[in-house]
């Protein structure tokens, strides 16, 4: 039977070493638990750095046992130091992930960080050699792996494969600057399908292979544009990614209410400028400004989660964000209220669900984000139907969703206050009109509308058609 090998940079594990031993605990996150809910229960091997240089039989042991209490089958690969440096803080999190997002002044063209991308490409294309089998499908994740199927084929590894792109794909223009930006698009090629969320960054995809690449043939039509490269059919389709509507709304109806005086702003992001977290403090300054008359009855809850890419912006962002939310708590705070309360940390996922039911508005402000779950998350919980999403025009999700939202522009301080005072001021039966058709679109188009939609276009396969875990998995293929 075909079985599915899903391949991502990094599994869904936290290590922590107590001693001379390691603890695995499952990790939360935007892609981990978006694939954790495509692949509850399923056989599919995941694939993935572990977190570590050093591997042991033992540590796989664990890893593999604790994926499989949360219902998925991990197989874990380890990454020198060095390797972790350059081709995580380096080329992907250094060039691609800054570039891809509008920040190319924080891109930095290294040779060695390309060697290091090259090099662990081919580290995970022999890792997947050792385990496929002959009619396995392969489905890929992320910027990670542009370069992954000309060395499967390399290693005569002909099994079809996908890739789904989780972040924004950058206009010509900004893709340009890259050094090695043809050896990328070739990469890309190489596989059956490529996925994105959205159908403009289908579209920059395409104008830069149609601007670089010779001897290629696009036929533009839908749902998927097809490509003609060197004998080869690709695919390209749009399949905006979303969540298990089902779970956040059964755990909503259970969650504990929160205590609140006055109305709820929530904010649920990664420390990441990508976020637009200064912008979004600067439009609330502004706010409270201009409306005076919410002051003591309006809190902008602010959670903010560490990243785990070890670079200089983030050290910096943090201290710009402190300093502005200790500004505004300064200038309009008194005894009894706080207009921002700061959450530096990951919210406990339980009291994230009482957040997101009761909530009066959610507020996503990114200056450029792939997709953006939080938005679905929060009206996936919104079973009253009387909050409001204020949504940046620069998400993802905005051009999914912008019907049943506030869009705001994240860059327009002026603009973002007045759409903030428009969701706080909004009547009832507004508020339950939007939320209630927002509650359904992503009802509709749920996790697994997202992955048998890919699937099907790629491998003519449902999720559901895989393997079932089982108790009894095959450990020999793991930990040969």
């Amino acid at each position: 039977m075909e079985r599915l090998i899903v391949v991502s940079a990094i599994l869904p594990i936290h290590l922590k070493k107590e001693g001379k031993e390691y603890t695995v605990s499952i990790s939360p996150g935007g892609l981990v638990t978006a694939l954790r809910q495509a692949l509850y229960k399923r056989q599919a091997i995941w694939i993935g750095w572990a977190g570590t240089e050093k591997l042991t039989k033992s540590l796989k042991e664990k890893i593999i046992t604790q994926g499989t209490k949360e219902g998925f089958l991990l197989y874990p690969l380890s990454l020198t130091e060095e390797e972790r440096e350059n081709f995580f803080d380096g080329f992907s999190n250094g060039i691609i992930w800054p570039l891809f997002h509008t920040f190319q002044a924080y891109a930095r063209f290294r040779p060695e960080y390309w060697e290091a991308y090259k090099k662990v490409n081919r580290k995970f294309a022999a890792a997947i050699k050792g385990i496929v089998h002959k009619d396995d499908l392969i489905w890929v994740h992320d910027y990670h792996f542009f370069l992954l199927p000309e060395y499967l084929k390399k290693l005569n590894v002909k099994n079809r494969a996908a890739f789904f792109l989780h972040i924004p794909f950058p206009a010509p223009e900004l893709f340009f600057k890259i050094p090695w930006r043809i050896d990328i698009l070739k990469g890309l090629l190489g596989y059956d399908l490529i996925g994105f969320h959205t159908y403009i960054d289908r579209k920059n995809f395409l104008d830069c292979i149609n601007e670089l690449i010779e001897d290629i043939d696009i036929k533009v039509k839908e749902p998927i544009t097809e490509i003609r490269y060197r004998g080869r059919k690709v695919k390209i389709g749009v399949f905006p990614i979303s969540i298990d509507f089902d779970m956040y709304n059964s755990l909503a109806r259970k969650s504990k209410p929160l205590k609140k005086n006055g109305k709820i702003i929530l904010g649920v992001d990664r420390l990441d400028y990508t976020k637009g977290l200064i912008d979004k403090l600067k439009a609330y300054r502004y706010f409270l400004e201009k409306y005076p008359e919410f002051h003591c009855k309006v809190k902008l809850v602010q959670a903010v989660a560490p990243n785990i890419k070890k670079l200089p912006e983030y050290d910096r962002l943090k201290v710009e964000f402190e300093h502005l939310v200790s500004d505004i708590n300064g200038r309009f705070g008194t005894e009894r209220w706080m207009p921002v309360h700061y959450i530096a940390r990951r919210i406990d996922f339980n009291r994230l669900i009482s957040y997101y039911r009761y909530s009066d508005v959610c507020w996503v402000n990114s200056i450029k984000d792939g997709m953006n779950l939080v938005g679905k998350e929060y009206a996936a919980c919104n079973i009253d139907e009387n909050g409001v999403l204020l949504l940046s025009e620069f998400a993802g999700a905005a051009t999914e969703i912008h019907d049943y939202s506030i869009l705001v522009n994240p860059y327009d301080i002026e603009g973002t206050a007045f759409s903030l005072y428009k969701a706080l001021s909004m009547e009832e039966k507004e508020k339950k009109k939007m939320m209630k058709a927002l509650r359904k679109h992503i009802k509709r188009y749920n996790i697994n509308w997202w992955s048998n939609t890919f699937l099907e276009t790629a491998f003519g396969r449902k999720i559901e058609d895989f393997p079932v875990l089982e108790d009894d998995i095959p450990l020999h293929e793991i930990l040969s």
